[in-house]
C-alpha cells in the first residue's frame, strides 16, 4: 500500500578534499530514513551536486548553476570542511561558503562541521589559513560544529537531522501527527564541572558525575521505560551506576541515569529507547555522543 511522506531535501555542501566526510553524510542519511521513515512518515534525500546536477551553458558559472539546482531550494544543508576552503566565486571566499550563506540568508536549516583531526601533511596553508577566518566568521553569527573522527561525524549529523525532522514533523500540519508516538523520547550526555589543581598548581576544571538524561519532548507520557546502550565502533559503554528504567517519564519531562566515564569508553554509542503509550509497544534507536 502507498503512503504518503514528507521529503525534506538535504545538500551534502564541501569541498573538494571532503569526498570520504560526504559519504559519511548521506550515509547517516539513508541510515535515518532506513529508521524512521516508515513510521514517521518524514524522507529525507539526500543531495550532491556532483551526482545529480544537469550540466547547463549560458550566462551563469557553473555556481550560480548549482545554486539554482540545490543551494537555493535545499531544505536543509550540511556542509563539511577538512582543511580546504575551497575556490572563490564572483560572490564569496569559496562556492561551499556562497551554498552557506545563500541557504542561511532565506531562512533554511544550515549545519556547518569542520574536522578537528590531524592535517594532512600536504595541506595548502594559505587554503587553511583562508578556512580558518571564515570559521571565525561564521562562529560570530551562530554555533558551528566540529569533528575528530567519520564516527564523530556521523553521530552529530543524526543529532541534526533528528531536530531538523521532528520540527519539520511538527510544522507541516495544523492536524496532530498521528503516524508516530505522542511520547518522543531523546538522550543527552549531561555532567558537571569542578576545578582541580594539577602538578604545577594550576587550576583547570574535570568533568564529574556523569549522567544519561532521557527526555519525553512529545505530548503524551512514556510508560514502562526502558534504555539500552551500545556503543558504536571501538570502545565499550559508559558503566551503569544503577538500571535504565523508569515507570514514566510524562511530557516536558527527562529521567536521570547516573553513569561513569572510563579510558575505554567510546566515543559514540546507539541509544534504544523502549515504552509502551496506550498499551502499545515503541522502540527508536539515537546515536549520541560521549565526548
Amino acid at each position: 500500500m502507498p503512503i504518503q511522506t514528507l521529503t525534506l531535501s538535504v545538500l551534502i555542501a564541501s569541498p573538494g578534499d571532503t569526498a570520504a566526510d560526504r559519504d559519511v553524510v548521506e550515509d547517516a542519511i539513508r541510515s535515518w530514513n532506513s529508521d524512521h521513515t516508515l513510521r514517521r512518515k518524514i524522507h529525507l534525500l539526500p543531495l550532491r551536486w556532483e551526482l545529480g546536477a544537469v550540466p547547463l551553458v549560458g550566462q551563469k558559472d557553473a555556481q550560480e548553476v548549482i545554486n539554482e539546482q540545490f543551494a537555493d531550494e535545499a531544505d536543509v544543508v550540511i556542509a563539511v570542511f577538512n582543511s580546504r576552503l575551497g575556490q572563490a566565486t564572483k560572490r564569496a571566499v569559496s562556492g561551499t561558503a556562497e551554498e552557506i550563506l545563500r541557504a542561511r540568508d532565506r531562512g533554511a536549516a544550515v549545519h556547518v562541521f569542520f574536522s578537528d583531526a590531524p592535517i594532512p601533511r600536504d595541506h595548502d596553508p594559505d587554503q587553511l589559513a583562508a578556512l580558518n577566518a571564515f570559521r571565525t566568521e561564521l562562529q560570530e553569527h551562530g554555533l558551528t560544529g566540529s569533528y575528530v573522527s567519520v564516527d564523530d561525524l556521523r553521530a552529530k549529523v543524526r543529532t541534526c537531522l533528528e531536530h531538523d525532522a521532528y520540527k519539520a514533523g511538527s510544522l507541516s500540519s495544523d492536524e496532530p501527527d498521528r503516524s508516530r508516538p505522542g511520547a518522543v523520547l531523546r538522550s543527552t550526555h549531561q555532567w558537571e564541572t569542578e576545578p582541580k589543581q594539577d602538578s604545577r598548581g594550576r587550576i583547570k576544571t574535570r568533568r564529574v558525575r556523569h549522567r544519561l538524561r532521557v527526555e519525553n519532548l512529545g505530548e503524551a507520557p512514556a510508560e514502562n521505560v526502558a534504555v539500552e546502550m551500545k556503543p558504536v565502533g571501538e570502545g565499550q559503554n559508559p558503566h551503569l551506576l544503577g538500571e535504565l528504567t523508569a515507570g514514566r517519564i510524562p511530557p516536558k519531562s527527562f529521567v536521570d541515569f547516573p553513569i561513569a566515564m572510563s579510558m575505554g569508553t567510546a566515543r559514540q554509542g546507539t541509544i534504544i529507547h523502549r515504552w509502551t503509550e496506550t498499551d502499545e509497544e515503541h522502540s527508536e534507536e539515537q546515536t549520541i555522543s560521549w565526548s
